[in-house]
């Protein structure tokens, strides 16, 4: 039985890890689901998803989740990332 607290909640998701580690596992995230567990336990204020995107490339693979996890209430974060070389 879960105890439904007022304490406020926030959700920090670390996608590059995250992800690293489901598919290792071998599972699918069900982000929206994930999402409601966390708004039924608790007063979740926001669920934030950090992952970074290539500064270079006009078109992310990662671009369709990031708009996906926009739309169903998640907070993406998603720096530049810069590709620096040694030479």
């Amino acid at each position: 039985m879960s105890q439904i607290t007022n304490e406020k909640t926030v959700l920090f998701i670390d996608g590059s890890n995250f992800y690293a580690a489901a598919r290792s596992l071998g599972m699918d995230i069900d982000y929206a689901r994930m999402r409601a567990h966390f708004t039924r336990d608790a007063r979740l204020i926001r669920a934030y998803y950090y992952t970074a995107l290539p500064e270079d490339q006009e078109y992310s693979p990662l671009r369709p989740l990031i708009d996906w996890l926009d739309y169903n209430g998640y907070s993406p974060a998603m720096p530049l990332a810069a590709i620096f070389s040694t030479c």
